[in-house]
């Protein structure tokens, strides 16, 4: 069960973490910013409304051209497009489309594949069981694994596999009730996937696309990153407002840091060794931020303000910006360079 353009305003870049730039999404109610991923082959990021339009449930995934921080022409998807991942290595955006919750509730089984040297949808890939959330792609194995959450009103316990050379479902891997998250290691080639109002995180062995194992780290999990050798989980714990550090090789938590009020989005950054987390707060018209960690230390050694309820962020590796979607009454993109 899922859980519920104008021109940008910029500013001076400054030493450590600030926002420079703020794109706004513009006059579409149907736009807004739930989540994001950024294709470093075109600089470009796509942008998700999930189920936060102003209005009913959209069908649109919001493009803007990050070298001029200016929104491009909408493409038009499923219904409430939701999760979104780039394979960089296909040129190809893959987007979760939800289904409604609003205004409907209109079941969704749709993955909409849009090409990157286009940006029109090629395909739209039809899925067993309703309410796809999430979706991440393994660059190496060219397969993408999609959470069935069973949308608004349902709980769905599978997570769909696709060739992403074809398109084409593979099968699927039954998993505990209502996955959410999901995110993938190439190096290791294991899959972490979180689940909607549980403390539990499922691990799929992306060799044979079976479960590994489940653990928990002591609330629930939203977003998870990888550092840079695999070895280190950073889990977003939304309840207890903390981020979980696990040792991937054994799947045990080995230390909480205290973040903001929220936590969702979790990045971590290989060229300093930071890991980002947006911290969401009440999703009213109070600014969200986004703390700033320093891996080795395992402290918070800043925090930036964005807009309002920010969560899933991306970060684009040519470039080093990293984009944070607002959503409520910001509906805007956040973009913080870090110069340390």
């Amino acid at each position: 069960m899922l859980l519920a353009a104008t021109l940008p305003t910029t500013s001076a870049a400054s030493e450590g973490p600030a926002v420079i730039a703020t794109i706004s999404l513009g006059p579409n109610v149907d736009a807004t910013a739930f989540a994001l991923a950024v294709n470093p082959n075109t600089n470009k990021t796509y942008v998700t409304p999930g189920l936060e339009p102003l209005g009913c449930e959209s069908h649109i995934v919001s493009v803007i051209d990050n070298r001029t921080n200016t929104v491009l022409a909408p493409i038009t998807v499923g219904l409430s497009p939701f999760g979104v991942a780039v394979n960089p290595k296909t040129n190809k955006i893959y987007v979760a489309n939800a289904g409604g919750a609003i205004c409907t509730d209109e079941s969704s089984n749709t993955v909409s594949v849009i090409g990157g040297s286009t940006d029109a949808v090629q395909k739209t890939i039809t899925l067993n069981g309703i309410g796809p959330a999430f979706v991440a792609v393994n660059s190496k194995t060219n397969k993408l694994y999609v959470t069935m959450s069973g949308g608004c009103c349902t709980d769905g316990n599978t997570v769909a596999i696709i060739d992403g050379s074809t398109d084409t479902v593979l099968g699927y891997v039954d998993v505990d009730l209502n996955p959410f998250m999901v995110a993938v290691d190439p190096r290791t080639n294991l899959v972490y996937m979180t689940h909607g109002g549980q403390d539990k995180i499922t691990v799929i062995d992306g060799s044979t696309d079976t479960v590994k194992a489940t653990f928990s780290i002591g609330g629930e999990a939203r977003e998870i990153a990888f550092d840079s050798n695999g070895n280190v989980l950073h889990v977003a714990a939304r309840n207890t407002n903390q981020l979980a550090v696990v040792d991937a090789r054994t799947n045990t938590l080995v230390q909480t840091i205290p973040v903001g009020r929220r936590p969702h989005g979790v990045l971590f950054n290989p060229d300093n060794g930071r890991i980002y987390v947006t911290n969401r707060g009440s999703c009213d018209s109070t600014p969200g931020t986004v703390s700033v960690i320093d891996s080795g230390t395992r402290t918070v050694v800043a925090t930036v303000q964005v807009g309002s309820c920010p969560r899933f962020l991306d970060r684009n590796p040519r470039t080093g910006l990293l984009y944070v979607p607002n959503a409520f009454t910001s509906r805007s993109v956040s973009v913080i360079q870090d110069n340390d």
